[in-house]
C-alpha cells in the first residue's frame, strides 16, 4: 500500500506536518513525504514588494494531483488560510483516482470540520498520531475503520462524526521520534513536479534557522484564534505539555548534524515563558552546553514575563523574542477576550527593554483594521506604541477572521464583515493616516507636538478616509531596512532567506561574529 503525506504551506516550517509525517513513517514504511509550497513567506522579493506569498495556478492544481493520484492513501494537512487550494487539490484527485482514499488533518479540519468534510473522506478533528496508528491498522486489513476516534468519516449513509482521545501525556511525547527533516521528502517544485528536498530549498524558504516547536498548548482562550477551538474539544489544552528538556535539544542536535549552516533555532511554542522555571533552567543548561547557538522565542504572553526568566534564557543563547500586544485599548482587548491588562503589557515591555543591548529588538504583535474600532481605541493603541521604550519592532497584522471561531460568531451578531483569513493579513493594510503613523512610530519618536497633531486626524478603518499609498510605501520599505539591519548586527538570518547568509556561513563570518560579538553579551546568571 503506497501512502502520501503532504503539507500544503506557504514555507517549509510545517511543524505539525513534520511531527505527524515522522511518526507516521515509524508505522508504515512505504510512505512518502511532500512539501507543496504555495509560495515563499519569507522571500526578500515578496516582502519588500507587499505580495501575498500564496500564488498556486490551476496548472500546479492539476500537476500535484496527478501525481497525488498514484497512491492509494493520501493524507493532506493545512491551515485555514490554504483551504481554499485543499479544496481544488482534492477535487483533480478524484478526477484522476476515484479510488484514492483522501485526509485531511491539520488545523483547518479542527478548526471547521463541516468545511473539511465536504471535501475528504476521512478528516483529522484532534491530535492525529495515536488516531491515525489505530486508523491505519483497520485500513490495511480492510476491516471497518469508520469507529476510529479522532475522525470524522463521509460515508454512503453521512457523516460519522468520533470523539477525540485525550490529549497526549508528556511522558508519550517522549517516545515520539524527531520532527523530520531532510529525511527523503519531497519538494513540489512548479512546471519540474515533486523532487528530493536539498538543503538549498531550506535555505531558500527558511534561511540558516531551524524552526521547531518544544511545548503544546496555550493558557489563554482569544476569540481570534485557532487555539480556543482547541480548548473547546479539551479544556486542558490550556495546560502546557512538552516533551522532557534532553528530548528537543536532542532533535535540534539532530538537524544540526544534518545541516550544520544552522545558527538560529526559532521555537514556535504559544506560550514558553509559561513553563515552570525549573524546567526553563534545565533547558538552558543542556541547551547551553550541547547546542550554544543563538536562538529565538516566539509565543510570548505579557502575562509570564519575569525578569529571572528573560535572563536565564538570555545566559543560554536568547537573541530574539516575539510577545502579543494586540492592542492599547482595554476595549478591544476585551472583545478579544484576551486577559492581558494594559498595564501588566507596559510591565513587560519595560522588563524586556532592560535586557534590549543583549538581544535583537523585541518584536510585538499588533492587530489593525478592526472594524470595531473607534478613534478613542485607535488613539490608545498609538498611544501605547508611543510611549514604548525603544528600540521594538511591531509584527503588524490586520484583523482577519478564521470561520467558526468565536471572533467569527462576534463580529456575525454585530453585522459586521471582515475578510477572512485567506486574504492576505500582513501585507495587505490599507494606506490610511493610522497604519502609517504605526510604522513611522517604529521608526521615530515623533516630537509630541507632531505626534498629537497626527493623531488627532487618525480615523477608523470604517470610516471613507485620504490614501497615502506613497507615503505609506516609502516609511514601511524603510521600517522593514531598518529591521533587517537589526538582525544582520547579530547575523541572523531567519528573516532573509537565501544564499547569502550561506555564503557569509561558509566564509566563517557569521560563526566568527557570534563567537566573538554577539555570544560575549551572554549574561552570568546568579
Amino acid at each position: 500500500m503506497k501512502v502520501l503525506l503532504v503539507s500544503v504551506e506557504d514555507g517549509l516550517d510545517n511543524l505539525g506536518f513534520r511531527k505527524i509525517s515522522a511518526f507516521v513513517n515509524t508505522l508504515h514504511q512505504n510512505t512518502v513525504s511532500a512539501y507543496i509550497s504555495t509560495g515563499n513567506l519569507r522571500s526578500l522579493f515578496n516582502t519588500l514588494m507587499g505580495k501575498q506569498a500564496t500564488d498556486f495556478s490551476d496548472q500546479d492544481i492539476t500537476e500535484v494531483a496527478s501525481y497525488m493520484a498514484e497512491f492509494d492513501l493520501v493524507g493532506i494537512s493545512s491551515m485555514t488560510q490554504y483551504s481554499s487550494i485543499v479544496h481544488k487539490i482534492i477535487a483533480r484527485i478524484r478526477d484522476f483516482s476515484p479510488k484514492t482514499f483522501i485526509m485531511w488533518g491539520g488545523i483547518h479540519p479542527i478548526i471547521h470540520p463541516e468545511d473539511a468534510i465536504q471535501h475528504a473522506d476521512a478528516i483529522c478533528t484532534g491530535e492525529g498520531e495515536f488516531a491515525f496508528s489505530k486508523f491505519l491498522e483497520l485500513f490495511k486489513i480492510g476491516d471497518d475503520f469508520t469507529s476510529t476516534p479522532g475522525f470524522w468519516f463521509n460515508t454512503s449513509s453521512g457523516v460519522v462524526k468520533n470523539l477525540n482521545l485525550p490529549l497526549m501525556k508528556p511522558e508519550e511525547m517522549d517516545e515520539l521520534p524527531p520532527l523530520t527533516y531532510q529525511d527523503g521528502e519531497l519538494l513540489y517544485h512548479p512546471g519540474r513536479g515533486f523532487l528530493p528536498i536539498t538543503y538549498r530549498d531550506f535555505v531558500n524558504y527558511t534561511g540558516l534557522s531551524y524552526n521547531t516547536v518544544w511545548s503544546i498548548g496555550c493558557p489563554l482562550k482569544c476569540t481570534y484564534c485557532g487555539n480556543s477551538k482547541f480548548i473547546d474539544y479539551d479544556k486542558n489544552y490550556r495546560k502546557i505539555r512538552h516533551s522532557s528538556p534532553q528530548i528537543i535539544v536532542d532533535e535540534i542536535k539532530r538537524a544540526i548534524s544534518k545541516h550544520p549552516h544552522i545558527t538560529t533555532i526559532l521555537f514556535h511554542d504559544d506560550s514558553f515563558l509559561a513553563l515552570p522555571m525549573r524546567t526553563l533552567e534545565e533547558f538552558s543548561s543542556l541547551y547551553k552546553k550541547q547546542v550554544n547557538l543563538p536562538f529565538g522565542m516566539f509565543g510570548v504572553i505579557p502575562n509570564y514575563v519575569r525578569e529571572d526568566k528573560i535572563a536565564l534564557l538570555l545566559d543560554a543563547g536568547m537573541i530574539r523574542l516575539r510577545m502579543g500586544i494586540q492592542s492599547g485599548s482595554q476595549k478591544i482587548l476585551d472583545f478579544y477576550d484576551r486577559p492581558t491588562p494594559i498595564d501588566r503589557i507596559q510591565d513587560a515591555i519595560e522588563t524586556l527593554n532592560k535586557f534590549k543591548k543583549f538581544m535583537i529588538p523585541p518584536s510585538f504583535d499588533i492587530i489593525i483594521e478592526n472594524p470595531l474600532e473607534s478613534r478613542e481605541d485607535m488613539q490608545a493603541t498609538l498611544d501605547l506604541i508611543y510611549s514604548m521604550p525603544r528600540p521594538y519592532f511591531l509584527n503588524i497584522y490586520a484583523l482577519r477572521v478564521i470561520p467558526n471561531t468565536q471572533l467569527a460568531f462576534d463580529l456575525k451578531k454585530r453585522n459586521v464583515e471582515v475578510p477572512p483569513i485567506d486574504k492576505n493579513y500582513f501585507t495587505g493594510y490599507n494606506p490610511t493616516l493610522g497604519n502609517i503613523l504605526i510604522f513611522l512610530l517604529v521608526l521615530w519618536r515623533l516630537p509630541s507636538w507632531l505626534y498629537n497633531r497626527l493623531r488627532n486626524k487618525v480615523l477608523p478603518i470604517t470610516i471613507d478616509q485620504r490614501k497615502y499609498p506613497v507615503s505609506f510605501s516609502i516609511i514601511r520599505s524603510l521600517y522593514l531596512t531598518k529591521r533587517g539591519i537589526d538582525h544582520l548586527r547579530f547575523m541572523e538570518f531567519s528573516i532573509i532567506p537565501g544564499s547569502t547568509g550561506y555564503f557569509l556561513w561558509k566564509l566563517g563570518i557569521i560563526g566568527f561574529w557570534q563567537r566573538f560579538f554577539v555570544r560575549k553579551f551572554s549574561l552570568q546568571v546568579e
